[in-house]
């Protein structure tokens, strides 16, 4: 596989972990009515995950610096999948906040891992272009991902039990 098409590929994972993030705030009112919350208190899973990306990414970062970059792709993506595991198996609204966490925490490294290593495997005057590919993937999540997701009406349970 191509390093570019590597690229193009860490877009689209970038998509789907910035929909990820950002939907919430489209259904919120329709999570707090599944686990039985007020709207503003699910709001707190917005807030809780966004201090968990501001101030817990930077401090895995500074931990794993010796970790290889790939691998550091994979156990992110693996930390979101357990995530969102947590946020589809598991009932009640403290464990949808620790899936919020360990969603925050996963994206945070991820965004900045990806953006790192779409860097390095971009020729040196295509690095900027690289970059502009990954943020491509996550601001697409605002324009298409989340509107898509929360206009869908289901007859089932938003929170899957």
């Amino acid at each position: 596989m191509s390093n570019t098409w590597k690229i193009y590929l860490l877009a689209v994972v970038s998509f789907l972990v910035a929909t990820s993030e950002f939907i919430i705030a489209g259904i919120l009112d329709k999570v707090a009515g599944d686990i039985g919350v007020s709207v503003s208190a699910a709001g707190q899973l917005i807030t809780v995950y966004s201090l968990t990306f501001a101030i817990g990414t930077p401090f895995l970062m500074a931990l794993t610096t010796r970790l290889e970059r790939r691998k550091m792709l994979l156990y992110t993506l693996g930390l979101f999948v357990v995530g969102n595991g947590i946020a589809f198996a598991l009932p009640g609204f403290g464990f949808l906040l620790a899936s919020r966490i360990l969603l925050a925490l996963s994206a945070g490294v991820f965004y900045v891992t990806a953006f790192t290593e779409a860097s390095r495997m971009a020729p040196p005057g295509k690095r900027g272009s690289a970059m502009a590919t990954i943020a491509m993937g996550f601001s697409t999540a605002l324009i298409v991902g989340v509107p898509f997701r929360s206009d869908a009406s289901s007859p089932t349970s938003i929170i899957g039990r």
